[in-house]
């Protein structure tokens, strides 16, 4: 189910830390679905260059800070019921596996009614999103049209003016990203009513100064899901820090992959798109947010 082998499981188990599994009185080992998804979180991290012994740290810090998000946003939400994140993952796998687009479309409209935006993207969406891409290789016809559905409704959502706001530019750092992932960072920003200005191409640092001051922006924010070289940490980034006229974020799984080496070059980590990152940018947009917090 994972493609990882029983040795390498043992060794994750005994030298990490990073399963549990169930013994029964044999002494044979018992995974549950929740094991199995936690392997192919591993897997994810290892594949964007952690390294397997910082992997468990990584996982357990963003199991208990979704969970305290929806807990959080579940408070203003009237029913509890609709608050609850499987019913609706359910909802959408069945759509999915039934190529039933407006079955679909009616499920994500709900889901923007009575959930909170992070908790939709956080809690439903992209999880079931992320389950289809890692069950084969090349990505499913199911995965496919999950994405391209996905990425159409975040384009239209992306695609109204906000005149007189703040404006961020969001661009991806070198390295393959899932265009999804950046339009949900893209659709995070928005919502703290700013003027999105996306490129979600990987741009080469050099050019974000131009564009930053081509496009009079009042915070550059960088996408990353890879882990940096040192070149890049150490000198690129602080460099192009020091040159903008507007502060410089960083959002994505790399905040925690590498964390404290971009807060020791001084670039503020907003977290990843799974955590309640709009509140932290709305404080750096009102210049109140300083790289030593």
């Amino acid at each position: 189910m994972t493609g990882v082998n029983p040795v390498t499981l043992r060794a994750w188990e005994r030298r990490y830390g990073l399963l549990s599994p169930h013994r029964t009185e044999s002494g044979h080992r018992l995974y549950s679905m929740a094991d199995v998804e936690r392997v192919r979180a591993v897997t994810a991290w290892i594949d964007r260059g952690v390294a397997v012994s910082k992997v468990a740290t990584i996982i357990d810090r963003q199991v208990s800070q979704p969970r305290a998000a929806v807990e959080a946003s579940a408070a203003a939400v009237v029913d509890d019921t609709a608050a609850s994140a499987e019913p609706w993952k359910s909802r959408v796998v069945a759509a999915v596996n039934a190529f039933d687009i407006e079955e679909l479309d009616r499920i994500h409209g709900q889901l923007h009614a009575v959930l909170p935006l992070p908790v939709v993207y956080a809690e439903v969406l992209l999880p079931v999103w992320r389950q289809y891409l890692g069950q084969s290789e090349p990505p499913s016809v199911q995965w496919q049209f999950l994405d391209s559905f996905l990425r159409e409704r975040a384009f239209q959502r992306l695609g109204y003016l906000r005149s007189g706001q703040p404006r961020v530019l969001l661009a991806s750092l070198p390295g393959p990203q899932r265009e999804l992932e950046v339009l949900v960072a893209a659709i995070g920003i928005a919502s703290i009513d700013a003027q999105i200005i996306l490129v979600p191409a990987p741009v080469d640092l050099s050019d974000i100064q131009y564009l930053a001051e081509r496009c009079q922006c009042d915070a550059v924010v960088l996408y990353g899901e890879k882990v940096l070289d040192t070149a890049t940490l150490a000198r690129h980034l602080p460099r192009l820090e020091q040159a903008l006229e507007c502060p410089l974020a960083v959002l994505g799984s790399l905040c925690e992959i590498q964390q404290e080496q971009l807060e020791r070059a001084r670039i503020i980590c907003l977290g990843g798109v799974h955590q309640p990152f709009g509140s932290h940018l709305k404080t750096l947009l009102d210049g109140r947010l300083d790289t030593e917090n």
